[in-house]
């Protein structure tokens, strides 16, 4: 089993991926010998100094303390995903998923899997995709959720799950429903999709 990074491996690895410097992540706040010796485990950081450090790398001090994804990161591999898997790329829609794949947090977990399910049954591998499916109805039914326990039930017959033509209307009436719900994250993807619709020019059938 793989050794966990530690802060200071973490930090070290971000900002390479990042192409900086220590003198980029360190500015005025700090200096560079201090940033390297955090790197290499010789010193800890104050609050104060990692929150300066995540902010320049552009990240959260969460994921430099713990390792898990910032949630706009997750939420990025979700909609990577679905719009991979919409224009028929299953095997790339399957990598780009798995960062939020991988979470507990709901319902964006169950939306990544149910998207990977259905990834999975494009690229004709049904067993694993059934068992994912298995899975997440418990999941589903347990949050009482129907639009997700829909979206699950054409994954297994291998249809596309859509809106069809009246696609603005049911984001929409989702949107309210969410609202009244108190579930502020669905009711702000469902208007988004609404809106991104209405300034396609897409119209709203009566």
């Amino acid at each position: 089993m793989p050794r966990d990074e530690t802060l200071g491996e973490r930090i070290h690895r971000v900002r390479q991926e990042r192409g900086m410097s220590l003198a980029k992540v360190s500015g005025p706040d700090f200096s560079r010998a201090f940033l390297h010796q955090v790197e290499h485990g010789q010193s800890q950081p104050s609050t104060r100094v990692l929150r300066v450090i995540a902010g320049r790398l552009g990240t959260e001090v969460d994921y430099l303390l713990e390792g898990r994804l910032p949630g706009v990161e997750r939420e990025l591999a979700l909609e990577k995903g679905r719009v991979l898997l919409a224009r028929g790329d299953a095997r790339r829609a399957l990598i780009a998923l798995q960062p939020a794949a991988d979470s507990t947090e709901w319902p964006l977990g169950t939306d990544a899997r149910l998207t990977q399910a259905e990834a999975l049954l494009a690229l004709g591998r049904e067993p694993e995709s059934r068992e994912i499916l298995d899975r997440e109805q418990a999941i589903i039914t347990s949050h009482r959720d129907r639009h997700r326990l829909q979206r699950l039930r054409s994954v297994k017959k291998g249809e596309r799950f859509g809106f069809g033509i009246d696609a603005i209307k049911t984001h929409l009436r989702l949107a309210d429903q969410a609202e009244r719900a108190a579930n502020s994250q669905d009711a702000l993807e469902h208007y988004r999709a609404a809106r991104v619709l209405l300034e396609a020019g897409a119209k709203v059938r009566s």
